[in-house]
């Protein structure tokens, strides 16, 4: 089984997959983001161009050369934390991207000059109108080296699905997974569409992880007293935040199953012995031998309410009070919080 702990960015996945470190019957890679499915030009961009909606033989190229580009480089990339060394990475990435390869040639489409750069596409024009004919015609021969490059054929090919379930379950192992156990990751689906990831990986269900929008707020506006890891969601503008925080959840799908449940933060904190329940009811586990361990609701309630650790915020959490009534955890029910620690 492969547990993935999702959220939206910043609403709690970390403290579910620390309290689920703290269960012998699971074994818990939690060091790094796995992210490979969902991120722009993954696995759910290469199912799309190769087998939902192919166009000609041009998409599976380009998805295939951008599929390299954003795994391989990015793990290639010095300050990234990585859980798999990059030579081993790359190997098991080009192994799977081979296999998908229906045949290969030298060529240039139009892709080539529909880049960022008006330089590069103005030079690549050039060659395609100018220099290949020209070379050709006086040659005889074909020109096979830049701008020229590999093109890949790539329409539906077989076995899409068990191949990318082999090759995640091979990048699994490569990052010490043993299969022994289920297998808990951080994000490897997306927080509000988890099952559209599904089928890359055998066996899987996610715990999608949602928090209060003005915590959410707040821990984004002051993102650089603590961290700086909120610095991906609105900081400046509270309208433009509530715009934000409205519509992906709203364009969510949050419907509990089998396969997938929603939890908040905030009952992990404050109604902390019912939310461990369902959460061992869903996975089916009960021998939570270092209870608080890793996941202390004592010390993660300092992260809760944090709009009273920012009056001068007043402002704002009105205006998110009105517009996201839906979405506000009711602390109304408990005791203000004595804060014992900065926030984390």
């Amino acid at each position: 089984m492969i547990i993935g702990v999702c959220s939206y960015g910043g609403t709690g996945s970390s403290a579910v997959v620390d309290l689920l470190k703290e269960y012998d019957e699971l074994q818990v890679l939690g060091n790094a983001e796995f992210q490979y499915a969902f991120q722009p030009d993954g696995l759910e961009d290469l199912e799309y161009h190769l087998v939902k909606q192919h166009s000609r033989h041009m998409s599976g190229d380009v998805a295939i050369h951008r599929y390299i580009n954003s795994t391989v480089k990015w793990a290639e990339t010095p300050l990234v934390h990585k859980t798999i060394e990059p030579k081993r990475f790359k190997k098991i990435t080009y192994n799977y991207v081979n296999s998908l390869i229906q045949d290969e040639w030298i060529g240039i489409d139009n892709s080539d000059y529909m880049t960022k750069s008006v330089l590069k596409n103005s030079i690549v024009l050039g060659f395609k109108k100018i220099v290949f004919p020209v070379f050709e015609k006086i040659t005889k021969k074909s020109w096979d080296v830049w701008p020229a490059r590999g093109m890949y054929l790539s329409i539906n090919p077989e076995d899409f699905y068990k191949k990318t379930q082999n090759y995640t379950t091979e990048l699994l192992k490569a990052a010490g997974a043993s299969f022994e156990k289920p297998v808990v990751l951080d994000q490897p689906f997306e927080g509000d569409a988890p099952e559209q990831s599904f089928p890359f990986f055998k066996d899987p269900k996610a715990i999608v992880v949602d928090r209060d929008p003005r915590d959410l707020w707040i821990l984004a506006k002051y993102a650089g007293n603590w961290t700086g890891e909120g610095r991906f969601m609105p900081r400046k503008d509270v309208k433009t935040f509530v715009n934000y925080y409205k519509e992906l959840r709203e364009n969510a799908k949050r419907n509990n199953s089998h396969d997938v449940i929603t939890i908040n933060f905030e009952d992990l904190v404050y109604e902390y012995d019912t939310t461990v329940k369902k959460i061992e009811n869903f996975l089916s586990i009960n021998e939570h031998v270092n209870p608080k361990k890793y996941f202390d609701p004592s010390v993660s309630i300092n992260n809760t309410r944090l709009m009273d650790r920012y009056p001068q915020s007043k402002a704002d959490i009105d205006y998110i009070e009105k517009n996201l009534t839906n979405y506000l955890y009711d602390f109304s029910k408990y005791k203000k919080v004595n804060y014992t620690t900065s926030i984390f």
